[in-house]
């Protein structure tokens, strides 16, 4: 077949052996790869009663028909599991070069169960698999491990997925982070990873597979590289994401004084672009191939210290900057160093110490509770110090190992009703009384509050989907519309993760149309539009299957209770997502679901599951 191997690397950690699974081009054409393929791995290897840690979990690593191109976007690489931090799917993608780095081994994906007696990390070649002892690396940083193994492995050139010491703990948010640079971060798969004594997985490879029609694809490939470059020149390639906190501050989207405040100017300004790129002197680091490269190099220098690695994202700013009050460009640079470091999720990292400000400031937290900390907004040593804590599972930051809601009853009092999240997941840096497609598109994400698998705001800001129905803006501040926006973001979401390519792309102008051109021309299949959609439609139906055999419901689907509160003052003063359950209602409606959010009998004969 072109654009896929058929096979899949199988690797036991319990017996340190590996073996080949086909899988046949039916499969592939049912669910392209990435995200879709590794749901389906997930339904059928792993049970409802199998816990998050036990070795029966499986952790994918999964390319699709993008990967071993120079598309656009195609570094990308999808992370699926079961979820410590929810108890249900979980998907997190990541760059650098380890989609590309997979693909070249002649492997679509990796699948990994079991659990090592020992510390060890993988080694995944086009010769098959190596499990080698790792405990000269166990307690080293997620980036102090890749660049061990960089220079352990340099005849091989590898790519290399590592975790921290947050994975090794088992602490629910920890991440995975990708040749140092690039971090799958949601969902707490750094954790699985470590629950399994797994360090790292190192890929490498010779193999190229075949496409269809390989001169149109170079052609198309040079053509769309140029039109991302072009289109993003003076923002994301110059800026990164740090390009959209200003904006995000003037339309009421970016997180403050943990979603409780309104306006942020000032602030905005002093962690924003184009003072970020000037302060921290920041350049694009792009992942393989990467014609836009938002990824910033930063170089920070004081008289103290010298820092210099990946910068903080727009997420990184908000969650760890505005969300706790911090406008101090060198303590978020330094808060986002240690994440890094230790191996957690940062958008987590900044909801559990925000989260924490407010209780303190509420009474529910006391002073003897958190030792030498003070927990008041604003502080950036305590930032740091909590990052530690939380990384480390050690003093106050302890009670989050296990998520926020866990920190919340043990807090108690009304810590609970104050917790952001859905699913246990902790809401991203992107606020639903901004965008009103966000509160249902957060409350019924297969993996818990989601902006990057389905980023229906983008919709709200003018990059339509004509190819699927959604050819027209609809009205800000209104849920009419919203419904249907959140369901088609949700299935072409699931198309972009399963292809795979960047997000990125598809916000500064790659459409459906070329995105489907690109995909023909790699494997000769002639689908449609209406065929790629349905493909995303299948994909999200079995990830909420996952979620019911779970044990998840309707009544899952829910906001917090701070997304229903009103600004006092800004662009979105005395707006909320009003009309909420009807929206809900309406989406279930349109999925073909039943009133209690379960895929009908017909839906799923439908579309084949």
């Amino acid at each position: 077949m072109f654009g896929n191997w058929g096979k899949i690397m199988e690797v036991d950690l319990t017996s340190h052996e590996g073996r080949f699974q086909e899988v046949s081009e039916a499969v592939y054409k049912q669910f392209l790869g990435g995200s879709g393929l590794g749901t389906k791995l997930l339904y059928d290897n792993v049970e409802p009663s199998v816990d998050a840690y036990s070795p029966e979990n499986v952790l994918i690593l999964a390319t699709g028909p993008f990967q071993g191109t120079t598309f656009p976007g195609s570094a990308k690489w999808m992370a699926i599991s079961k979820s410590p931090l929810t108890g249900t799917f979980c998907v997190s993608g990541a760059g650098a070069d380890f989609g590309p780095k997979l693909k070249s081994t002649g492997f679509d994906a990796i699948t990994v169960r079991g659990r090592s007696d020992s510390p060890i990390y993988a080694l995944v070649t086009d010769r098959g698999l190596e499990v080698r002892d790792a405990s000269h690396l166990w307690g080293k940083d997620a980036i102090e491990t890749y660049e061990i193994l960089r220079e352990e492995l340099a005849d091989y050139s590898p790519s290399i997925v590592t975790i921290g010491p947050a994975g090794e703990k088992q602490v629910a948010i920890a991440c995975l982070a990708v040749d140092g640079h690039s971090f799958a971060g949601r969902g707490g798969l750094g954790a699985v990873m470590g629950s399994k004594n797994l360090k790292a997985v190192a890929v490498s490879g010779n193999q190229r597979v075949d496409t269809a029609h390989p001169d149109q694809l170079k052609r198309l490939i040079r053509e769309l590289s140029s039109k991302m470059l072009k289109n993003t020149r003076d923002t994301y390639h110059r800026h990164g994401t740090a390009n959209d906190v200003m904006f995000c501050e003037s339309v009421g989207d970016l997180p403050i004084r943990y979603w409780a405040g309104d306006t942020w100017p000032e602030g905005a300004q002093m962690i924003g672009a184009p003072r970020y790129t000037e302060y921290l002197s920041a350049k694009p680091n792009p992942c393989f191939g990467c014609p836009v490269g938002c990824h910033r190099w930063i170089t920070w220098k004081n008289d103290e210290k010298v820092l210099e690695g990946p910068g903080p994202e727009y997420e990184s700013l908000g969650m760890l900057g505005s969300n706790c009050l911090v406008d101090n460009l060198d303590i978020i640079a330094e808060a986002n160093d240690r994440c890094n470091r230790l191996g957690i999720d940062t958008i987590s990292a900044g909801a559990f110490i925000a989260f924490s400000m407010e209780c303190y400031e509420r009474g529910l937290i006391k002073a003897e509770d958190i030792g030498d900390v003070s927990l008041r907004w604003g502080d950036g040593e305590t930032l740091l110090e909590l990052i530690r804590q939380i990384g480390l599972r050690k003093g106050f930051g302890a009670i989050f190992a296990n998520g926020i809601r866990e920190a919340a009853e043990q807090i108690g009092g009304d810590a609970a009703n104050l917790v952001v999240e859905v699913k246990g997941m902790d809401l991203p840096a992107h606020d639903p009384r901004a965008y009103f497609s966000l509160a249902i598109n957060y409350a019924t994400t297969t993996r818990g509050a989601d902006h990057t698998h389905a980023f229906p705001h983008a919709g709200e800001l003018g990059v339509l989907i004509p190819e699927a129905g959604y050819d027209e803006q609809g009205e800000k501040f209104s849920m009419e519309g919203k419904a249907k926006l959140a369901m088609l973001f949700q299935d072409y979401g699931v198309v972009v993760d399963s292809l795979v390519v960047c997000n990125m792309m598809s916000l500064n102008g790659l459409s459906l149309t070329e995105k489907l051109k690109a995909l023909n021309l790699i494997t000769g299949w002639g689908f449609d539009a209406s065929t790629l959609m349905e493909i995303g439609e299948r994909g999200f139906n079995l990830q909420r299957l996952i979620n019911l055999r779970d044990g998840f419901t309707r009544d899952d689907d829910r906001l917090p209770a701070r997304m229903f509160e009103p600004a006092k003052e800004g662009p979105r003063q005395g707006k909320a997502p009003e009309g909420f359950e009807e929206s809900l209602t309406e989406y279930y409606q349109l999925r073909g679901w039943t009133a209690q959010g379960v895929p009908s009998p017909e839906k799923r004969k439908e579309l084949g599951l």
